[in-house]
């Protein structure tokens, strides 16, 4: 039981380290907005997420969203992450990096029951399904490009759980 635990262990920290696509994210620019609309979504089951800014980003800095939800059920655990918006009733998976070091992160695990494995690696939800995290995203997810292609920060159901679609919310991503 206990080599069988270490192996999945193992398993499991390799596959959520490797970005999703392409290079690790990098922070030589960062840019910020104070002034920022808030942007809102309303989920499936009445869930609410919300993030600042989302509109006519830098193209060549990395930019610092902060994603709230509220309403979301603790059951399920999520990624509040950036993607390419996917086709509607498709799983989003065109996504950025997580890893566990926390440094080419474009995902936060949020999870109030996650496996043993990931208590270390994933944020808890608040009362009432709530979070805020920050997600750090540039024009590029690998080499997909976000100027070109539709783009979000969204949440999705966590690897647990990956088809389960009542957890998508999405809000679209501009780029100047």
């Amino acid at each position: 039981m206990k080599k069988s635990l270490i192996a999945a262990l193992i398993w499991v920290l390799t596959v959520i380290s490797t970005p999703v696509h392409g290079e690790p994210l990098t922070t030589s620019k960062i840019a910020t907005s104070k002034t920022a609309a808030v942007a809102t979504a309303k989920g499936p089951t009445g869930q609410t997420l919300t993030a600042t800014p989302t509109k006519n980003l830098p193209a060549n800095a990395t930019t610092v969203i902060t994603v709230t939800g509220k309403g979301y059920s603790t059951k399920h655990g999520i990624y509040a992450t950036f993607c390419v918006i996917p086709a509607k009733g498709e799983k989003p998976d065109l996504c950025g990096p997580f890893d566990i070091t926390g440094k080419n992160n474009q995902s936060v695990w949020v999870s109030s029951n996650p496996p043993v494995y990931g208590v270390a690696l994933a944020k808890p939800f608040g009362k009432g399904g709530t979070f805020k995290v920050k997600v750090p995203v540039q024009s590029k997810i690998g080499d997909l490009d976000c100027t070109v292609l539709k783009c979000a920060i969204l949440t999705r159901a966590d690897h647990t759980q990956p088809d389960y679609r009542k957890a998508d919310v999405i809000i679209p991503v501009t780029f100047k």
